[in-house]
C-alpha cells in the first residue's frame, strides 16, 4: 500500500507505479517484527501500569494471559507460517533469513518496550492512562486480528 501511495505522490505511472510483491524473506521478517511488537507492547504497557501501582504484577500477568488466549489462534497460525517460511528459506540458501527474523523481532521488542513504557511514564495522569490502556487491551483494540497487515501476511503461502 505504501508503495502505491508513494508512486501516486511521485506521479509515477505504469510499471513504475506497480507495487512489487514482497519476497518470502521480506514477509518473514515483517511478520516476525509485527508479532513481536504487538505482543510486547501489550505486555510492557501492563507492566508499566503495575510499576505505577495501578495494578499488581499478578493482575498484569493475568490480563496478558487473557490477551494471549484471545489471540491464540493467530499466534499458532503465525508460528506455523514462520516455521514453513524458515524451512523454505533454509532450502533456498542458508541461515541468513533466520538471523534477519531474529534481529527484526529483537528490534521490535525494544521499540515496543520503549513506546509502551514511555506512553505510561510520560502521561500527565498515569491513573487515567493506565485505565484507558487496560480498557483498550481488554476490549480487543490491541488484538492481532485488528492488524490487517499481520492478518494478510498469514493469508499468503510461505
Amino acid at each position: 500500500m505504501r508503495g502505491v501511495v508513494l508512486a501516486a505522490c511521485l506521479g509515477l505511472t505504469g510499471p513504475a507505479a506497480a507495487q512489487a510483491q514482497p519476497t518470502l524473506l521480506d514477509s518473514y521478517v515483517r511478520l516476525t517484527a509485527l508479532q513481536s511488537y504487538m505482543t510486547t507492547y501489550v505486555g510492557e504497557a501492563l507492566l508499566a501500569c503495575a510499576a505505577n501501582n495501578m495494578l499488581t504484577e499478578d493482575q498484569a500477568e493475568t490480563r496478558y494471559q487473557a490477551y494471549r488466549e484471545r489471540n491464540a489462534a493467530l499466534l499458532e497460525q503465525a508460528e506455523s507460517w514462520s516455521q514453513q517460511a524458515e524451512q523454505r528459506l533454509r532450502a533456498q540458501g542458508g541461515p541468513r533469513a533466520t538471523r534477519q527474523g531474529e534481529e527484526a523481532g529483537l528490534n521490535a521488542v525494544g521499540e515496543a518496550s520503549m513506546r509502551a513504557q514511555g506512553a505510561i511514564g510520560r502521561a500527565k495522569d498515569v491513573r487515567a492512562a493506565c485505565a484507558a490502556m487496560i480498557a483498550a487491551i481488554e476490549s480487543g483494540r490491541y488484538d492481532l486480528s485488528g492488524n490487517a497487515e499481520f492478518v494478510n501476511l498469514l493469508k499468503t503461502k510461505p
